[in-house]
């Protein structure tokens, strides 16, 4: 069972001797693997092969996480980073590869975790899906805070709540990259600059939203200092206070556009949705879903975990019909009024608890074709169901490749071939592993 590193407390309570380590590999995500006195280390930041200064920050029973102090040698693979900020920022971690050799890693990584979780191997890998390297995050949260008088803005550091104050990012879309280095300067600006909790920015079809969350309500001349600024630059606006989005005079935000693929309608999109964060990818990524599963006007398709209908609505316009279940009762709502709006008469969306213990009685009964986009956490729990479903073809979208994994074996298990699998580059720079499986019934 290959064992998965994720950073808790229980930290020691002072740093170790420097010890020298060298990894023989990387873990699923991106850091260094290497052994010391029996047990696992984790070390973020260092390449196999590469000789290092280390002191362990953290020590578990079976594994230990180190850090780097000075690294000695320096691996063939390795590049400098392209942002100033790589290292403390906990937005990227493997920018000290080329983009070549990240995704094949992941591909690398993929293929290794289903083979030795899942017990599978694909009849077919297919290309990795790809989109720019650059510029591509359409969606990011700036965190705002006052530290002894002074304005930080920017992300989190790796593994802590101290902000990395930054200026641009190279990942964010080019409109927001530049914006970042203006935003101080608004905050500052304003009366209620202390309870600023947060930035939002999201790219959509039709609008450049700018979303602030905020502990106390602004003023009337806060609010016209905001609506200035977005004005300024091209910007919608909007007040997060924790009960609800709203725009800054206070009424409801409207359903906005967000379009899943060019041949598909556009999606109605509120802020708060989830929604994928590299759209070039996304959309190649609805696109190859629909090949695979090749839906037709005899197949039913159930789509479990349908979000805002990223490929419900893709689905409903090739096949008989389709069945969204989510588990947002609001978002359900909304998918059946996008639904009718649009005229699609074979799209119901319905809500569901898909890791509970029991499911509607309507919908376990036979389907042709099955879609799964579940969270990290997988399918296991609605996996359950398959024998009751008993579609032809699964396709499962995964952001975590190693509950994929978990759940590919119980897929095989119940006499399911693995017949592709590809690597789903949405996230360049990150260790965040996206990928996309075909299971088809024997």
């Amino acid at each position: 069972m290959a064992q998965f590193f994720t950073a808790k407390s229980n930290k020691l309570k002072k740093l170790s001797k420097k010890i020298r380590l060298q990894p023989i590999r990387l873990d699923h995500k991106g850091q260094g693997v290497a052994e010391h006195q029996g047990k696992v280390v984790f070390i973020p930041g260092l390449l196999p092969g590469e000789l290092a200064e280390v002191q362990l920050t953290e020590q578990k029973k079976r594994f230990s996480l180190g850090k780097v102090v000075k690294r000695l040698t320096h691996a063939e693979e390795r590049i400098a980073p392209h942002c100033q900020h790589f290292g403390r920022c906990g937005g990227c971690q493997m920018q000290h590869l080329a983009i070549d050799d990240q995704r094949s890693y992941k591909q690398k990584t993929l293929l290794d975790l289903l083979k030795k979780v899942g017990g599978v191997e694909p009849e077919l890998v297919a290309p990795t899906l790809v989109g720019t390297p650059w510029h591509y995050r359409r969606r990011a949260r700036l965190a705002v805070k006052f530290d002894k008088g002074s304005l930080q803005l920017g992300f989190r550091q790796e593994g802590s709540n101290d902000i990395e104050a930054i200026e641009r990012c190279p990942v964010l879309v080019s409109a927001f990259s530049d914006l970042v280095a203006l935003l101080p300067a608004l905050v500052t600006s304003l009366k209620a600059k202390r309870n600023i909790g947060h930035i939002e920015l999201i790219e959509l079809d039709d609008a450049n939203l700018m979303v602030l969350r905020v502990t106390k309500a602004l003023t009337a001349d806060d609010k016209l200092t905001v609506s200035t600024f977005a004005t300024k630059h091209q910007l919608t606006p909007l007040l997060d206070s924790g009960d609800g989005i709203t725009e800054l005079d206070g009424t409801p935000t409207t359903p906005m556009a967000f379009q899943s693929g060019d041949q598909w309608q556009p999606l109605d999109y509120l802020p708060g949705d989830f929604i994928q964060v590299n759209d070039q990818v996304n959309r190649q990524m609805v696109a190859q879903a629909m090949e695979w599963l090749a839906p037709t006007k005899t197949d039913t398709v159930l789509e479990l975990f349908a979000g805002i209908g990223n490929f419900s609505v893709p689905l409903a316009g090739s096949a008989k019909s389709v069945l969204a279940i989510e588990g947002v009762e609001t978002m359900v709502a909304r998918g059946n009024a996008m639904a009718a709006k649009q005229g699609l008469d074979n799209l119901r969306f319905c809500q569901g608890d898909l890791n509970g213990d029991t499911l509607e009685a309507a919908w376990l009964k036979p389907v042709d074709l099955m879609l799964l986009d579940p969270a990290r956490a997988g399918a296991s729990g609605a996996l359950e169901h398959l024998d009751k479903w008993s579609p032809k073809r699964v396709l499962y979208v995964s952001c975590n490749p190693s509950s994929l994994a978990r759940d590919a074996k119980l897929l095989t298990n119940q006499k399911y071939r693995l017949t592709r699998v590809g690597l789903v580059d949405m996230f360049p720079h990150t260790q965040h592993l996206e990928s996309m499986a075909l299971f088809e019934r024997d």
